[in-house]
């Protein structure tokens, strides 16, 4: 396990993170609070601030090569080359399930070295979906605030995907939105 030092990166994450909440501040709207169907958390030592549940901040998993690993870690995650493809659009996908995450690191060539990150997410105020949103480059729109959309989309267990969801995932949309802080490598 590699803990990354970014710190442009870091001050850009809080940076998103503190608008977020000064936006959900400042709305009419109740954010849905994700902490009751995200209930594990790794305790991780040493972290540079506890997370803030006031914006659905998470530490999520996100399983990927070793070379695209060491790109996230100096430049972090880049919504404009996102599959338009995905199941929930073209964002940065996170589980807090390792198995899930496990998926997209198992898919390389070699099974001795597996990767997978540890990230800081802000969540803010999620979309909750039971449909596809392939082909969208953000979350849908906030009804209560027209014009702006939600912060992400949250695809939970078992309602997501017409039910068939086996994992929570996490999307986001905004590079800023998530700090990659460990990079595990692992083998099975």
């Amino acid at each position: 396990m590699e803990r990354i030092e970014n710190e442009s990166l870091w001050q850009m994450y809080q940076t998103r993170r503190d608008m977020i909440r000064t936006t959900l501040l400042a709305g009419a709207t109740s954010m849905r609070k994700l902490s009751t169907v995200t209930r594990w958390q790794p305790a991780l030592t040493g972290s540079k601030n506890d997370l803030s549940a006031d914006v659905n901040e998470f530490y999520l998993f996100h399983g990927t090569s070793s070379q695209m690993a060491s790109v996230i870690a100096e430049h972090g995650f880049d919504e404009r080359v996102a599959a338009m493809g995905g199941l929930y659009g073209a964002g940065s996908y996170f589980a807090s399930s390792a198995c899930k995450s496990h998926e997209y690191s198992s898919k390389k060539i070699d099974s001795r070295d597996l990767v997978m990150l540890v990230c800081r997410v802000t969540m803010g105020n999620p979309h909750s979906t039971s449909k596809h949103h392939s082909g969208q480059r953000r979350a849908p729109d906030n009804p209560t605030t027209p014009g702006r959309p939600f912060d992400s989309i949250f695809a939970e267990k078992g309602i997501a995907n017409s039910g068939i969801q086996n994992h929570n995932e996490y999307v986001v949309f905004d590079r800023l939105q998530v700090y990659p802080e460990f990079i595990v490598r692992y083998a099975v």
